[in-house]
């Protein structure tokens, strides 16, 4: 399926139909962008493209960098020994992500997936408030 010159690895594509899948649902497909589904893997050119709902939405990388900037601070992709990394940090420098993939996609892709699902989370928890016994009182 990704014999095509410049298409996504398969890493890539099984990553954004799998647990990336609840961002890449939301996108509409752009220039530059690839799509799968049941017609195959095709990339997207200057015309409009109907998609199914069984089509999967392939970022380019410079769309996933406009996603992660409008989530993040600061990020800094670094390529050594044949993997890339994508750091993550908010406003305070403090980490947020760091992953390892063996494409530049993947690693900026799976770093806005973390992101966004650790404030999720965090979002999750705050609206549950405290647990436990903080609304015990003493009875003496």
């Amino acid at each position: 399926m990704t014999d095509l010159p410049g298409a996504p690895s398969s890493g890539y594509i099984r990553l954004c139909s799998g647990v990336a899948r609840r961002l890449t649902r939301t996108l509409a497909p752009e220039p530059g962008d690839w799509l799968v589904g049941p017609n195959g893997l095709r990339l997207v050119g200057t015309e409009p493209v109907a998609c199914t709902p069984q089509d999967v939405v392939l970022p380019r990388l410079s769309r996933l960098l406009q996603l992660l900037a409008a989530e993040v601070e600061t990020f800094v992709i670094d390529y050594a020994g044949g993997e890339y990394a994508c750091l993550a940090f908010d406003e305070a420098g403090r980490p947020l992500a760091n992953v390892v993939a063996r494409t530049p996609e993947e690693a900026v892709l799976r770093a806005l997936v973390f992101v966004q699902t650790e404030r999720a989370a965090n979002a999750a928890s705050d609206k549950a408030g405290p647990s436990g016994g903080a609304n015990e009182q003493d009875e003496h």
